[in-house]
């Protein structure tokens, strides 16, 4: 493991809680299992337990490294037992790895949230929309009037995100919850729409109840309507009674964070509803319109919820109010982006008015060269920017490689990237592009921070093009990295690329690789993975 350069500045981090040093030290403490660090950290910034960079978090280190002490503490102090910013959850990391004990640790602390088998029967009754079903099991035990499901939803949740009156009905007369909790914070009534998981646009029959009569019936069933459900209905009176109380409550985040409306800060909900009055009355009362939201958006999330949903005076009104001009969003790219992706021109120059303009990453990403080269005209230095390369040359704009290695020709030393290849006549160019690359000194065994090359990343997707490219330059195929403990054919195999498996063995792959960890052997992915026609090609070729 490298440190990265993120992670050697004493700065907060964009992404994540904490600052460079301190996630790097909670990596490291949980890596070695050295518990006095993490509790020293932890003491000092209670919020570096969900500290991460790259999805990576101080809990994934420590169940790779079967550090138990260390584990158990962080699970102590609400560190998730699921997640591992990798494809597989931390217990499949452990059970991968034959750590039993850490397996039990963490089914035990899965336990205390996992849902019951009555939650999940009831759920799967309710997304039926099998009323006498949820009633019969209501009469048969009570247990299952409260019973959270694995997804920490209750029957309340479920019967508000499918948009079932009856159920609704049915459940609040036996006593259910109506101010119920999941364990991400939400409430009943800011699942009127569903959720990330179930779309109310996708995952609701389009004959069901719409979303505010189901808003309308739970008011009425005595629901209490927080700050930030009163501005995203538009329901200036509440918002107005509510700052009253409290004038804090303009700039309070709810338990619920997420994509969704409902959640997050006031702000952003009446922006998003298109509700000026409120926004108005949020601003006077001194809401920040760049106010964060945790992992989702670090620079505030009004404006772009504003911009997406084509609201011009309203981002206006938030831009006159000291909003950042263009917001980055998780998984969304940014708030330009996003305009100039719903074609909407003067949203775009009213954002640029204000001073948005798109970093080169992005420009690099949408192939956008006519913006890129005014910005390498104006400031050669922009173009020293080895992100933006590797996301020009991934997505296979050529024009743009071409352009930023006329101002930093030996920028491609600095990554090492697979061309996007897409169609018929795209391998050729593909390869000219990458044949470019290699001659302004692009280095095929190019390792990130956990020692995870090209190769690993090409047998992973099964990318024989750019694979068979890379060997020609001297691509090495018998490492391994720091996350999988693995060769690039050990990846192939875990993710079941025969045709990859194949082409390293004839490339000179070595089936028995790593030789000190024999989980982390091509044989054993394909045979825990259940990949049984590579399990079949391996074994030949280690018995030859």
């Amino acid at each position: 493991m490298t440190r990265p350069d993120a992670l050697s500045k004493n700065e907060p981090l964009f992404w994540s809680t904490g600052s460079g040093t301190d996630v790097w030290a909670m990596f490291c403490a949980a890596k070695n299992g050295d518990l006095e660090t993490i509790k020293s950290l932890l003491q000092k910034d209670a919020s570096l337990v969900r500290g991460e960079f790259e999805y990576r978090t101080p809990m994934a280190f420590a169940v790779q490294e079967n550090q138990l002490e260390a584990a158990a503490y962080l699970l102590a102090h609400k560190a998730s037992p699921v997640k591992s910013g990798t494809d597989d959850t931390l217990i499949q990391i452990a059970r991968d790895r034959g750590y039993g004990q850490m397996q039990q640790l963490l089914e035990s602390a899965m336990a205390q949230e996992k849902g019951s088998w009555q939650g999940n029967e009831i759920a799967d009754a309710i997304r039926h929309r099998n009323l006498e079903r949820v009633e019969h099991l209501l009469n048969v035990s009570e247990d299952y009037l409260h019973a959270r499901d694995d997804s920490g939803n209750q029957p309340i949740h479920w019967a508000v995100m499918s948009r079932q009156p009856d159920m609704i009905s049915l459940l609040l007369s036996k006593g259910a919850d109506i101010h119920a909790q999941r364990p991400d914070g939400a409430r009943p009534i800011q699942l009127t729409n569903g959720d990330y998981a179930y779309r109310g646009w996708r995952d609701v029959p389009e004959d069901a109840v719409k979303p505010h009569e189901i808003y309308k019936i739970l008011l009425a069933h005595g629901a209490y309507l927080d700050i930030c459900m009163a501005s995203l209905k538009g329901d200036e009176v509440r918002v107005r009674e509510l700052l009253n109380d409290d004038p804090s409550l303009a700039n309070r985040v709810s338990d619920y964070v997420s994509y969704y409306p409902g959640s997050g800060a006031p702000l952003k909900n009446a922006a998003m509803a298109g509700h000026i009055n409120i926004v108005k009355l949020l601003l006077d009362n001194g809401a920040d319109p760049n106010l964060p939201e945790e992992g989702i958006a670090p620079k505030g999330h009004a404006l772009h919820s504003a911009v997406v949903c084509g609201h011009h005076e309203i981002v206006k009104l938030l831009l006159d109010h000291g909003a950042y001009p263009n917001v980055p969003i998780e998984s969304s790219a940014d708030t330009l982006s996003a305009a100039i992706n719903r074609e909407d021109k003067a949203m775009v120059e009213l954002l640029c008015s204000y001073g948005a303009a798109r970093e080169i990453h992005l420009l690099a990403y949408y192939g956008d060269i006519q913006t890129a080269a005014a910005v390498f005209a104006a400031n050669p230095e922009k173009a020293n920017d080895p992100e933006a390369l590797e996301n020009a040359a991934s997505e296979g704009n050529d024009s743009f490689v071409r352009l930023m290695l006329r101002y930093e020709p030996e920028l491609p030393k600095r990554i090492a990237v697979g061309v996007k290849s897409s169609g018929p006549d795209e391998p050729t160019k593909s390869r000219e592009l990458s044949e470019l690359l290699f001659q302004h000194g692009m280095n095929p065994n190019y390792t990130n921070w956990l020692n995870v090359r090209p190769m690993h990343r090409f047998a992973k997707r099964g990318d024989l093009d750019n694979a068979a490219i890379f060997i020609s330059h001297g691509a090495e195929i018998n490492v391994v990295d720091d996350e999988l403990c693995s060769t690039p054919l050990g990846w192939a195999a875990k993710h079941g690329k025969t045709e990859m498996v194949r082409f390293l063995l004839e490339n000179g792959a070595d089936p028995n690789l790593p030789i000190d960890k024999t989980w982390a052997q091509p044989i054993s992915w394909a045979k825990s993975r259940g990949h049984h026609e590579i399990v079949s090609v391996l074994e030949a070729k280690r018995f030859v």
